[in-house]
């Protein structure tokens, strides 16, 4: 049972590429929209093991694996990271770790 979504498209004068512009709450290339991502990490963060956080669906048959929901979680946390780092901010912390090394300041 799948919904249709209107996908609208662009053409970009400058760089001569076509830009596809999703409705809100869609992820590209994802199975599963905002909406249902929220409602999982609110239901694991209120103390619901990975199994009973999984979001709701239409189809009883399609259900989240524990391990999608937890790779949810890390990418929620990660994005969240900026806001513990006073003197960097970088938009991708994975290159941002290979290249930068952790040094400890003495007090």
């Amino acid at each position: 049972m799948h919904d249709s979504i209107r996908v609208r498209r662009g053409f970009c004068n400058h760089c001569s590429r076509t830009l596809t512009v999703l409705p809100r709450g869609c992820v590209p290339g994802a199975l599963y929209n905002l909406p249902a991502r929220e409602q999982a990490l609110d239901r694991l963060a209120a103390g619901g093991t990975l199994e009973g956080s999984a979001p709701d669906c239409r189809d009883p048959d399609r259900i989240a694996d524990p391990s999608t929901l937890r790779r949810w979680f890390w990418r929620r946390l990660e994005s969240l990271r900026f806001l513990f780092s006073p003197t960097l901010l970088a938009w991708d912390w994975r290159a941002a770790a290979r290249m930068l090394i952790v040094e400890r300041v003495p007090p």
